[in-house]
């Protein structure tokens, strides 16, 4: 059986090469190789290499090209490659970077959000990446001249970059209905969607000028539209979200939102201090109803929810969530994965 597919792989990668070459007249991929060995040792390039290697000629810049380089390795039945993303506190002041864990000392910088860093800054946005494409969405905006003295203005601004692009650049797609930054996003399954909940505009040193929200939106990739959902509870900023498959009763997917604040009060009538939330809620994607979830820890135990990382199968559903808590790793138990 193995045997079987890989001569199918080796005569799909021969074909595409034979193809290329042809396409472009020009001489083999890699002089004294067959074109098929030279196709699957492209293949097998980490991310940054390719977009190095995409200049060396004609033929490799083909080869090498999204519509070219994705259907070649499914056929050749390589494992599916991920990447590594990280954005910056500001966007607007450094670019977000790469990094293929194939080849960990090579970092690629992406390019900057179209900002203006002269004139503000932008922080409490949402990154997330669904598929080939990364979204960065809202976020708060703060007069660069001022900060962190001066009072933030939440974004409706959402951006996507195509990384099977060969130039990659920054595209701006519609508003959300709302503007927020610090509130919970996560990808739907179903047309690539994107939803979003809570959130507001904080201000670093004063909780009491910023504002909060109960909102929900979700975006339908294939008409380019935001959409309103079901209101959660109550308002809630600085809260982290998930998409849950199965969770829900009769296996219903839900989008899960945890921690945040929802209030502030005053130490001693003068200091301003957030009220943050113990809770979590489950928005049903079929029902369209949010439900309660209950407390993730005891009163006391600590003040907030820390950092939030879920694991999914390869089947999308979440089977570990985990949380950092100054020095301490947490493990959410959860009812469906028992």
């Amino acid at each position: 059986m193995a045997s079987s597919s890989s001569s199918d792989s080796g005569r799909n990668a021969g074909t595409l090469a034979s193809r290329t070459s042809s396409a472009l007249a020009a001489a083999s991929l890699i002089p004294g190789l067959p074109d098929d060995v030279a196709t699957v040792i492209l293949c097998l390039l980490t991310f940054p290499d390719q977009s190095r290697l995409r200049a060396t000629s004609r033929a490799w810049c083909l080869l090498l090209s999204a519509a070219t380089l994705l259907p070649l390795r499914r056929s050749l039945r390589l494992p599916r490659r991920h990447l590594l993303c990280l954005f910056p506190t500001d966007p607007s002041l450094a670019s977000p970077i790469l990094l293929d864990p194939a080849a960990p000392t090579a970092w690629w910088p992406l390019p900057p959000l179209p900002c203006s860093p002269q004139l503000y800054g932008l922080a409490n946005f949402a990154a997330i990446a669904v598929g080939r494409h990364l979204y960065v969405l809202g976020g708060s905006c703060f007069d660069a001249r001022s900060y962190p003295l001066g009072q933030p203005s939440a974004s409706a601004a959402v951006y996507r970059l195509d990384l099977a692009n060969s130039r990659h650049c920054w595209e701006r797609l519609p508003d959300m209905q709302l503007p927020r930054g610090s509130f919970a996003c996560a990808h739907t399954p179903s047309a690539g969607g994107l939803l979003v909940a809570g959130g507001g505009s904080r201000h670093p040193m004063f909780p009491s000028n910023g504002s909060r929200t109960d909102s929900t939106e979700w975006y339908d990739a294939t008409a380019q539209s935001w959409h309103v959902g079901a209101s959660m509870p109550r308002d809630r900023a600085g809260c982290v979200g998930f998409l849950a498959r199965g969770a829900g009763d009769g296996g219903e997917d839900e989008f899960w939102v945890m921690g945040g604040y929802d209030g502030y009060t005053t130490l001693g009538g003068v200091v301003p201090n957030d009220v943050y939330c113990r809770d979590a809620v489950a928005l049903g994607l079929w029902s369209g109803k949010w439900r309660m979830i209950g407390d993730m820890w005891e009163e006391g135990e600590r003040r907030r929810l820390g950092p939030i990382a879920s694991v999914s199968a390869d089947d999308g559903r979440i089977t570990e969530v985990f949380m950092l808590d100054d020095n301490n790793v947490f493990r959410l138990l959860l009812s469906w994965c028992l």
